[in-house]
């Protein structure tokens, strides 16, 4: 499984990629966290809290990589599991798009295991 995002993003002349990225990671949260649970439904986690953990590198002026921050939460009433407290972190590489103004975030590659045949 990899999951991909895209959001809105337009490159300012004066405006340093770094720094409009970080503002972008902080303003969508919330739907950075709906992309990211993604990968943490199996278990039944869901995401909170993204926050930029790290410094943007740049491969070149449109692609790169972040490192995110977050909590996981998760929640089952039927096995009585409420957990708040797990921390997690995640490398994301973008690409963006200029001439569609919008940045595709891609997380990591996490094999899912195939259904055993009978």
């Amino acid at each position: 499984m990899q999951e991909s995002w895209e959001f809105d993003f337009k490159l300012i002349d004066d405006l340093p990629v770094a720094l409009g990225l970080g503002d972008l990671v902080e303003q969508k949260s919330k739907e950075i966290g709906i992309y990211l649970s993604y990968y943490y439904r199996p278990e039944g986690g869901l995401v909170e809290q993204v926050a930029l953990k790290e410094g943007i590198v740049l491969k070149n002026a449109t692609e790169g990589s972040l490192k995110v921050s977050f909590y996981v939460i998760y929640y089952n009433a039927c096995l009585n599991i409420h957990s708040e407290d797990n921390t997690d972190e995640m490398t994301l590489s973008f690409e963006i798009d200029p001439e569609r103004q919008k940045v595709k975030f891609t997380g990591p590659y996490w094999p899912q295991r195939e259904p055993d045949g009978l």
